[in-house]
Parts: structure tokens; sequence; C-alpha cells
């Protein structure tokens, strides 16, 4: 067995950026920008994929697109269609797993 015994080592090189691997969530570290803990925590749950694949889907279809001269693209019905169906679908999603988020009816109730 080998003691540590007498004066630390003096040249210790200690990881300042590096990850932590949990299995169902990553630990992201920068010690030099936060030193009081991560930067970053990614959660692996597969409850929550579909919401987050609509979710950058919808960023994705947001994003202007440009030609190939640089000048931007116009915004189609098609576009417009299309961006605002996924965000109905990202909206049900959202509402599914979270139900108490959906927000409040207002106005007056219907005259039965």
């Amino acid at each position: 067995m080998k003691d540590n015994r007498g004066r630390p080592k003096e040249n210790i090189e200690k990881k300042m950026v590096f990850t932590m691997d949990y299995g169902d969530s990553k630990w992201h570290y920068n010690l030099n920008k936060h030193p009081n803990g991560p930067y970053l925590v990614e959660h692996f749950d597969p409850k929550y994929d579909k919401l987050e694949k609509l979710y950058h889907k919808l960023e994705n279809l947001k994003k202007p697109k440009y030609h190939a001269n640089g000048r931007k693209k116009r915004i189609t019905k098609d576009c417009k269609k299309k961006m605002e169906l996924v965000e109905k679908k990202y909206w049900t999603e959202h509402y599914r797993l979270f139900p108490n988020e959906r927000p409040k009816r207002r106005g007056r109730k219907p005259i039965k």
C-alpha cells in the first residue's frame, strides 16, 4: 500500500471544462465561466422527445431562408400554413404533457 504522507504535489492540473453523464441526463461544466455549478443540464426523457422535435421543427420554419445571392426568400401561404400547423401540434402536445399550464378561458360563459 502506498501512503500519501508529506507535502502534496504542487503541479496538479484541474479539469475546468468537462461533462458528466448520468444515463438519463448530461451535465456540462465550465468552471472558468460558471464556478458554482453546471451551465447546461440535458435531460433525456422519451416522454418529451415529440415535444422537443416539434419545437425544433417550428424554430427551423421560423428561421428565414436565403437565395444563393444573399437575398431573403419570401414567405408563401404554404410556408405560413406549415408554420401554423406545426405550432398547433406543438401546443396540443405541450398542453397534453402540462395540463396545468393551459390558459384560462376568458369572457362570458355560453348560454345553455
